[in-house]
């Protein structure tokens, strides 16, 4: 149990980080570059594992892929990514809306 603490704690810190470079280059219009940052933050922490605030980091990666790939044209991609936000928050507004659209 010792070391699972401060692995999870890492792997927040480096999704968190991910999630900053995904945001940061979606902004410059650099859609590949932020999808790669989410994907990797996500593989960061899994979701059985995760605390609450990797549940929420997880949640808000997901979403942000699925606006990039709502960008880049990929519905589909966008959808799966919606369901996977919706079963860790099917009350997250913002996946909700990016799935209906």
């Amino acid at each position: 149990m010792h070391n699972t603490l401060p692995t999870l704690q890492l792997s927040f810190t480096i999704l968190n980080m991910l999630y900053i470079r995904g945001n940061q280059a979606y902004k410059k219009g650099d859609l590949s570059a932020a999808e790669n940052c989410y994907k990797q933050g996500l593989s960061c922490v899994s979701k059985v594992e995760a605390s609450r605030s990797c549940l929420r980091a997880l949640l808000l990666c997901y979403s942000n892929l699925a606006a990039t790939h709502m960008s880049l044209g990929r519905m589909r991609d966008a959808l799966e990514d919606c369901k996977m936000a919706a079963e860790i928050d099917q009350n997250f507004l913002k996946v909700q809306l990016r799935a209906a659209k």
